[in-house]
C-alpha cells in the first residue's frame, strides 16, 4: 500500500464513498451534494445532510421556527448532554444580536458546531476548541466536516506540491491555520466564524488582549467544576470510555469522573512500546485499588484498509502516527459509547513556550510553521503572517497560547475524532469556553510549573497522585530495559513496513 501522494479525498474515494463518513455533514444551498442515505433538514434555501451518527438539534425561536442547527454534542449549563431528538430555544434576547448569539451559544461545552440560519447575520461556528472540526468552500458556498464532502471543480485541486512537503500520514506535520489539502477549501478556526454573507471567517473571540488573574485557586475550583459537569453529563448520557494512561490530564479527568466513575470503564491501549507498558501497568494498578472496571486493548497491527480508511475519514488533513497505527484496535470497542480525551490539557502549561520565552520575545512566522512542521514558501508564509497580523494578544506568550487552541486544537486534535468516531465518538470535558479563557489567564508562573491538573487532581481524588506520572513502578523498573533490549534487537531484524522515498 503507498499512501504517500493520495491527497485529501481523491484517496480512497470510490471505494469508501459518503457512506463511510461517520459523525460527518455537509451544509449548502446546493441539495445535490448531500450523500444518498444521509439524514437531511431544510431552513429557507439551506439543506443540512448528516451522517446518521451525528446528531442535528434543531434551533428554534420563540415562534417555533427552526432557525438553524446545534451540530454534535453539546452539553448545557446543567451539565445536561441535549437529546439527539430534542429542538433547543433561542430565547429572543440571544437573537438580538451576534454578540448576544454567541454568549448563548458558548454557554455550551461538548464536541459541537452551530449554525444559524435564519436573519440578517447568517453564521457558522465551531466549538471553543474545534473539536467538531469544520472546513468551507467559498466559491461552492458549502461548509462540510473535511474535504471528502467538497465536489472537485478547477478551482479545488489538491495541493499536490505541499501535501508532498509535510508527507502525511508519515509525519506528524499540520497545514497551518485556515489552509487544507485543497486549494479553495479553508478550515473554520477556533474563536473565528464563518459569514454565510460573504463567506469569509472573521474573529469572535477573544476581542481584545487577555487579563491575568491572581485568583489561582478560584479559577482552578471552577476548571474543576465545569469538567466534573460534562462529564456527568456524558456518562449519565451514553456508556462512556476514558483512556487512562500513567500521565496527568487522563488522571485529571479521571478524578473529576469520582462522582460516576462505576458507570465508567477505563481503557489503555497496549501498544507495545515504552510508554504504553508504563501506562497499562499504572492504570492497571489505578483500577485495582479502587476496583474500577478496566480493560486493555490488546495490540493488533493495522490492517490496510484499515490504514487508509482511517485517513480517508479525515481527508488527509493531518496525522498522528500512533492513533493511525491503532485504527484497527479501536474497532474492538463496542459501539453507541463516548470516549472521554484529555485534549486542551496543554493550554494550562504553556506547551509552546521555551524556557527563554518572555513577553517581549519575537513570534516570526517561521517559527511557527517549524512548529506545524510545514515547509516555509509563499503559501504558508501568507496565511501565517495574517495570521499573527489579527491576532489579539498583549504578549508573545498569549501569541503561543492562541496558536495552540487555534491551530494544534483546531487543526489537529479537532480534525482526528472524525477518524475514530466509530464505533462510538469522542469528546473533551476541557472543550468549554469558560475553562479555555480560565486556563489562558492563569499566572505565568504557575502555567510554567505545569500544576493545574496535578492540583485538580489533588483538589477531587488525591489518592490517585499516589502513582508517579509517567514512570515505571516497582519492578518495572528493571523488566522495561531488558524488553526494551529485546525489541530493538526485533527490529533491526525486521524490514519496516512504511517507507518514505
Amino acid at each position: 500500500m503507498d499512501l504517500r501522494l493520495a491527497p485529501a479525498a481523491a484517496a480512497g474515494e470510490t471505494k469508501y464513498g459518503n457512506s463511510r463518513l461517520v459523525g460527518q455533514f455537509v451544509l449548502s444551498t446546493d441539495r445535490s451534494v448531500s450523500p444518498a442515505g444521509w439524514l437531511s433538514d431544510h431552513v429557507g434555501p439551506w439543506c443540512l445532510a448528516h451522517h446518521p451518527a451525528l446528531p442535528a438539534i434543531r434551533l428554534i425561536d420563540d415562534d417555533v421556527r427552526t432557525i438553524g442547527w446545534m451540530l454534535g454534542y453539546p452539553i448545557d449549563e446543567a451539565g445536561r448532554l441535549l437529546d439527539p431528538g430534542e429542538s433547543l430555544v433561542v430565547p429572543a434576547p440571544a437573537l438580538a444580536s451576534p454578540e448576544a448569539f454567541e454568549t448563548f451559544v458558548y454557554s455550551f461545552g461538548g464536541r459541537f458546531a452551530a449554525a444559524l440560519l435564519d436573519g440578517q447575520s447568517p453564521r457558522f461556528y465551531v466549538d471553543p476548541c474545534g473539536s467538531l472540526s469544520a472546513v468551507y468552500c467559498a466559491h461552492r458556498r458549502i461548509v462540510a466536516s473535511t474535504s471528502n464532502l467538497i465536489p472537485y471543480d478547477e478551482h479545488s485541486r489538491d495541493r499536490m506540491e505541499l501535501a508532498r512537503a509535510i508527507g502525511i500520514p508519515y509525519t506528524e506535520s499540520m497545514y497551518p491555520f485556515t489552509l487544507t489539502p485543497r486549494h479553495g477549501v479553508d478550515r473554520i478556526l477556533p474563536n473565528h466564524y464563518l459569514d454565510l454573507r460573504d463567506w469569509r471567517t472573521k474573529r469572535h473571540w477573544p476581542k481584545g488582549p487577555l487579563v491575568e488573574t491572581h485568583a489561582v485557586e478560584e479559577a482552578v475550583a471552577e476548571i474543576a467544576s465545569v469538567v466534573k459537569r460534562q462529564i456527568a453529563g456524558v456518562v449519565g448520557a451514553v456508556p462512556t470510555y476514558l483512556p487512562l494512561t500513567a500521565g496527568l490530564d487522563s488522571r485529571m479527568l479521571l478524578a473529576c469522573a469520582r462522582g460516576v466513575a462505576d458507570r465508567v470503564e477505563l481503557f489503555t491501549r497496549a501498544i507495545g512500546d515504552k510508554n504504553s507498558t508504563i501506562d497499562c501497568d499504572t492504570a492497571r494498578r489505578i483500577a485495582k485499588r479502587f476496583r474500577l472496571r478496566y480493560l486493555v486493548l490488546p495490540m493488533q497491527k493495522a490492517t490496510d484498509d484499515d490504514l487508509a480508511e482511517w485517513m480517508f475519514q479525515i481527508a488527509y488533513s493531518t496525522s498522528e502516527i500512533r492513533g493511525w497505527q491503532c485504527a484497527t484496535m479501536y474497532k474492538r470497542l463496542p459501539g453507541g459509547h463516548a470516549v472521554l480525551g484529555g485534549q486542551a490539557g496543554e493550554v494550562a502549561r504553556g506547551y509552546y513556550w521555551r524556557d527563554d520565552d518572555s513577553e517581549t520575545t519575537v513570534i516570526t512566522p517561521e517559527r511557527l510553521l517549524d512548529l506545524c512542521a510545514c515547509p516555509v514558501e509563499e503559501e504558508t508564509l501568507a496565511v501565517t503572517r495574517a495570521w499573527l497580523e489579527s491576532v489579539p494578544a498583549a504578549n508573545a506568550l498569549q501569541v503561543l497560547d492562541l496558536f495552540f487552541v487555534e491551530q494544534d486544537m483546531g487543526g489537529w486534535a479537532g480534525v482526528l475524532p472524525y477518524a475514530e468516531s466509530s464505533p462510538g465518538f469522542p469528546i473533551f470535558p476541557l472543550c468549554h469556553r469558560r475553562v479555555v479563557e480560565r486556563m489562558l489567564t492563569l499566572p505565568a508562573p504557575y502555567r510554567r510549573s505545569g500544576r493545574l491538573s496535578r492540583d485538580i487532581v489533588a483538589r477531587e481524588w488525591p489518592e490517585l497522585l499516589d502513582w508517579p506520572i509517567n514512570q515505571p513502578i516497582g519492578a518495572m523498573r528493571l523488566v522495561l530495559p531488558a524488553k526494551r533490549a529485546i525489541q530493538k534487537a526485533k527490529r533491526a531484524l525486521r524490514r519496516p513496513r512504511f517507507a518514505l522515498s
